[in-house]
């Protein structure tokens, strides 16, 4: 039988933590994927469907998806991609079969923005310009 999930509060308090510990996990570099896949679905219930509504379904095309992620592990078979990834834990993964893939790149690293858009350090004590001085 599998082992029960955890959530993450319990990896957090230490419940199992070295059982899940991974060695090296915070260090593993995952590459950042775009992958457009086409999904399967169904339609229906437990009951009776109308004929014609199930029908017109049949007939529509399948939809494309687009999943944007780190890509935890890939195969012959399928992709597997997260959306979060931290020190000790991870968000959940999406397990693509290749034959669905209808496009996959690989996302190279781009310089940040976020130096540029960074406030200039001031004091506590500045006023705004447009104030009084009293």
């Amino acid at each position: 039988m599998p082992e029960p999930k955890r959530t993450t509060s319990e990896i957090r308090n230490g419940v199992q933590r070295d059982a899940f510990h991974l060695e090296g996990f915070t260090d593993t570099q995952w590459e950042m994927v775009s992958v457009y896949w086409i999904d399967a679905e169904s339609d229906g219930g437990s009951g009776w469907q109308d004929p014609e509504d199930m029908i017109e379904y049949a007939r529509r095309p399948l939809p494309i998806m687009h999943t944007v992620g780190l890509l935890v592990y890939e195969d012959a078979e399928q992709v597997a991609i997260t959306d979060t990834k931290g020190p000790e834990e991870m968000g959940s993964i999406t397990k693509i079969p290749r034959i669905w893939l209808k496009r996959f790149d690989r996302l190279g690293p781009i310089s940040s923005k976020l130096e540029d858009a960074a406030p200039t350090p001031t004091t506590a004590h500045t006023t705004h310009p447009n104030a009084r001085a009293g």
